[in-house]
């Protein structure tokens, strides 16, 4: 790592990316210290807190505690370990900077790795260190930034492990990739993916690319058996969340729903919850992963039933998932919404309210992220050139196939900008090798005149 800090540009893009970081979370210390918290952050810092104190995993308040069925465990230890300085929320955002930079410093490792390019490795971290939403994210007490951090070094080594077949890089990607499904389930496609990357890269040596997908899937497994495990002994199934299937009812099912009886979305959420619990026959509570099993049923019968309609809201949460700024979370932070507010209104529409609700700072960083988006898509066109030149497309095809899958597992209704951070990095690296690619063609044409 220090040889690569010793680089003068790279040392100034991260140490840029801390600063606006730092400033951000300043502001907020200042203006309004409950931003450092929306609504879905309380949950993880109660499971956190009754960790510490009764040695449960559980976001109850009162005592007995209820074993908690949602959230996985990585993020809740993340901040128990932060917690432990016995500084309340600063030490949490002040490590989650600290991660936000280190994911910058991989994407540059990754980049330069890739395209052995200093300017697009120095470009690719440099859109990392000024994306809003990654830094808005890094202030809030969400799963986000260690996701994305985590993330990125397991495709670090994966890549390394492609290019020197070294097994300790394959080994360290797979043990990374299992932490980052603990962090967020929504990983859990990722050892499928690799794998299938494993086995087209190796694909002229059967056996040895069979003994490489072996080996990943059994790092990944026994890394995250000990929260299946545990999932097993408390409510006698082996999975790793269910919150999974209770957004396929809340989200993909209730849009559906909505439309199709006239009523409102929240109105459309609470007709389908109390359907399914009233006609499951057992103890919700009790049997979450039965429960799960059955709404998730009842979701995709609802769905499957309506294509037209499911495959309408899956083309507006994907645009949404690639165009969607990063707006209210920025206003709420800063107490341009009342102090201490915490939820983003429902049905709250970009534009309609834009220039009338949000503070000009807002605006003017929706303005500068709708730019950078518009240059990170049309660069992404030369980008994909430069592989085909470099004949590195199996590495273009790899970094756009974890955005594919990114981009298809987002909800509709629900689909901001931060869903986005975990696949900024490879847009970026994607992104600059297009602009390097500009720039080496202008360069040539101005210099023969």
């Amino acid at each position: 790592m220090i040889q690569y800090i010793k680089q003068k540009p790279l040392l100034f893009i991260l140490l840029f990316a801390f600063l606006i970081r730092l400033t951000y979370f300043i502001a907020i210390l200042i203006l309004n210290p409950e931003g450092f918290y929306i609504y879905d952050s309380y949950g993880y810092w109660q499971i956190a807190f009754n960790l510490k104190e009764y040695g449960a995993f559980s976001q109850s308040y009162d005592l007995p505690l209820e074993p908690d069925y949602y959230r996985t465990p990585i993020y809740p230890l993340f901040i128990l370990l932060a917690e432990s300085l016995r500084i309340e929320t600063l030490t949490i955002i002040l490590l989650q900077l600290i991660l936000g930079v280190l994911t910058c410093y991989y994407t540059f490792k990754l980049s330069h790795l890739i395209t052995k390019n200093n300017f697009i490795a120095y470009a690719s971290a440099l859109i990392v260190g000024i994306d809003i939403p990654s830094i808005v994210m890094n202030n809030l007490v969400m799963t986000e930034t260690l996701f994305t951090f985590l993330l990125s070094m397991c495709i670090y080594f994966f890549v390394k492990h492609l290019k020197e077949n070294k097994t300790p890089h394959l080994l360290l990607s797979a043990f990374i990739c299992g932490i980052a499904i603990l962090c967020r389930p929504i990983g859990f496609f990722i050892p499928l993916l690799l794998c299938l990357l494993l086995i087209l890269k190796f694909r002229k040596e059967i056996k040895k690319s069979f003994l490489k997908v072996f080996a990943f899937f059994a790092i990944v497994l026994f890394t995250i058996s000990p929260w299946l495990i545990r999932n097993k002994i408390t409510f006698q199934h082996y999975f790793l969340s269910v919150i999974r299937e209770h957004d396929m009812q809340n989200y993909q099912a209730a849009a559906i729903y909505a439309e199709l009886n006239s009523v409102s979305f929240p109105k459309a959420q609470s007709d389908l919850r109390w359907k399914t619990f009233k006609t499951f026959k057992g103890d919700a509570n009790k049997q979450p992963y039965e429960y799960a099993k059955f709404i998730e049923k009842d979701a995709m019968d609802i769905a499957f039933d309506n294509p037209s309609l499911l495959l309408k809201n899956h083309l507006i949460q994907t645009v949404h998932f690639f165009l969607k700024p990063c707006r209210a979370y920025i206003d709420i932070q800063l107490g341009n919404w009342g102090i201490g507010y915490n939820t983003i209104p429902k049905d709250y529409p970009i534009f309609k309210y834009l220039f009338e609700h949000n503070s000009k700072l807002t605006i003017t960083l929706v303005f500068f992220q709708l730019v950078v988006l518009l240059i990170i898509y049309l660069s992404s066109i030369a980008g994909f050139i430069f592989f085909k030149k470099q004949k590195s497309l199996f590495y273009f095809f790899a970094l756009a196939l974890i955005i594919f899958c990114f981009s298809n597992l987002t909800l509709p209704y629900v689909t901001e900008s931060r869903f986005r951070i975990p696949i900024v990095p490879y847009l970026a690296i994607i992104s600059a090798s297009g602009i390097f690619l500009i720039k080496e063609v202008v360069k040539k044409k101005f210099s023969k005149q």
